[in-house]
């Protein structure tokens, strides 16, 4: 569907002499992704409204976007299965905090924060096919990765200390980030044991 649209978008440019023919692959690809990427972005806020969880919208893009950007993790083959996935990862981050507010004082959440943490410290910048990174943009994202934890913990510290319920999406996402990471981690050892087979 993402894929399909963008082609359409991508002939409709060319066809008018906006864009060049031989930059097609890149066009399609740039605006797949910013079709899933606002599809997605939408649905959330729809789904926010519509569960009155406009915190777990604003968390998402303060916690979860910056660190996955940066630190990678699994993607999905197809936009469409990256699309139902996400919705559903997001529509599940809505009912947890929505049923338990207060995940962020439990010491069985606080530990799956600290693992979250030293997972994505110990395998970001995760590289694989789909984000593939130089020596120099490894470091850079690297760097980013720590900068982002950093101001995480102490936006979490605040958090706890006045006890902001946002905490609760900060560390839910943190955790999403950090199984993301492991899965992609899995996914990309797996692909590499089937290649020596």
């Amino acid at each position: 569907m993402f894929r399909n649209l963008a082609e359409d978008i991508a002939f409709l440019l060319i066809k008018n002499k906006i864009v060049d023919i031989e930059e097609r692959d890149t066009y399609i690809y740039g605006i797949e992704v910013i079709l899933l990427n606002g599809g997605l972005l939408l649905v959330f806020l729809l789904i926010s409204l519509l569960s009155g969880a406009m915190i777990n919208f604003w968390a998402y893009l303060m916690f979860f976007i910056p660190l996955r950007i940066f630190s990678g993790g699994y993607h999905a083959k197809t936009s469409e299965r990256c699309f139902v996935m996400s919705a559903v990862m997001y529509g599940i981050s809505v009912a947890v905090t929505k049923l338990l507010p207060l995940l962020y004082l439990d010491f069985y959440w606080w530990t799956a924060g600290v693992v979250s943490v030293l997972i994505i410290f110990i395998f970001a910048p995760l590289i694989n096919a789909n984000n593939p990174l130089n020596e120099v943009q490894k470091k850079r994202n690297r760097i980013i990765v720590y900068s982002l934890l950093i101001i995480d913990l102490v936006f979490f510290i605040l958090c706890y200390i006045f006890n902001w319920k946002i905490a609760t999406n900060e560390l839910l996402f943190i955790i999403l980030d950090a199984f993301l990471l492991l899965v992609g981690k899995a996914v990309q050892c797996l692909d590499e044991k089937s290649e020596h087979l």
